[in-house]
C-alpha cells in the first residue's frame, strides 16, 4: 500500500500525530475472526416437504419447519443486537414519544372534524 503524506495536527487539539500501527493477522485471536462470520451467516435451509406432483419452483415447508426457521432467525438477530447506552436510549424514547404524539393529534383532529361536519 502506498503511504500518503497526511497533514500534521497540532498536539494541543488532543489528536495523536504518530500513525497508528497496523494489526497483523497473526496477532488477532481466532475467536475474534470467527465470531462475525458466524453471526453473519443466514440460517441453514430447512428440509422442505416436496410432494411428488410438485414442480421444481413449487416447494412447501411444513408448519414445524417454518417455526424452526423462525426460531433460528430470532436467535441470529438476538446475537447481533446489543443493549443501547444511555444516550441511545434517550433518543429512542424521544423519537417514540414524538411519533405517539403525532399519531394521537392526527386521531384527535380526524375525530374532531368528523364530529363537526358529519
Amino acid at each position: 500500500m502506498d503511504e500518503q503524506k497526511k497533514p500534521e495536527v497540532p498536539a494541543e487539539q488532543g489528536i495523536p500525530t504518530e500513525p497508528i500501527p497496523e494489526i497483523r493477522e497473526e496477532e488477532v485471536p481466532a475467536e475474534v475472526v470467527e465470531q462475525p462470520q458466524e453471526i453473519a451467516q443466514p440460517a441453514a435451509p430447512a428440509q422442505a416437504y416436496i410432494p411428488k406432483s410438485a414442480g421444481a419452483e413449487e416447494v412447501r415447508q411444513t408448519k414445524w419447519q417454518k417455526l424452526k426457521d423462525f426460531g433460528v432467525e430470532c436467535r441470529r438477530v438476538l446475537r447481533v443486537t446489543k443493549k443501547p447506552n444511555k444516550e441511545e436510549f434517550k433518543t429512542i424514547v424521544k423519537i417514540s414519544g414524538i411519533g405517539m404524539a403525532v399519531i394521537g393529534f392526527l386521531g384527535f383532529f380526524i375525530t374532531l372534524i368528523r364530529e363537526l361536519f358529519f
